[in-house]
């Protein structure tokens, strides 16, 4: 399976912001726990985390995944080396085995949408109502100021 498009998008975003560390293997492996962080921001249904090869073990420097099913993807080519790569069309891997870390999620992109339009406030709600009913009243004295009279004779 192939990484989603807008999963794609965020992760080459992602890249664009934050260049990906040369001869760093470290510094590889806190660049990708970033990105986990901010795909677990962008998409909190999908479930991504890091994950490492087992008990003990160092997080992934390459390797972003989701926990069901706990599969990932290597977006890194050579990560923590003199020319790593990032790899957006690779085919997902089977993490059987292997150890999934939950991430915090974390807006690295700034991407956090903006809150919502204000809603009408209460004063404008009741000044339509007032507004509505004055010209119901207005229009009933009409009606009855100009309806013929009725006169009764004794």
């Amino acid at each position: 399976m192939k990484l989603p498009v807008e999963v794609q998008q965020v992760i080459q975003e992602y890249a664009n912001m934050y260049p990906l560390p040369v001869n760093n293997e470290e510094g590889a492996s806190n660049w990708t726990h970033a990105l986990c962080q901010q795909l677990n921001f962008s998409f909190p249904s999908a479930g991504w985390g890091h994950k490492s090869a087992g008990p003990g073990r160092p997080h992934s420097k390459d390797v972003v995944c989701t926990m069901n099913p706990f599969i990932g993807w290597d977006v890194v080519l050579a990560a923590g080396g003199p020319n790593p790569t990032l790899q957006l069309n690779g085919d997902s891997i089977d993490l059987s085995g292997q150890i999934f870390e939950p991430v915090s999620p974390v807006d690295y992109l700034g991407s956090t949408p903006p809150p919502p339009p204000n809603p009408p406030t209460d004063i404008e709600a009741k000044l339509d109502y007032i507004i509505q009913m004055m010209q119901k009243y207005h229009t009933e004295e009409m009606d009855a100021i100009t309806a013929p009279r009725v006169t009764r004779m004794g």
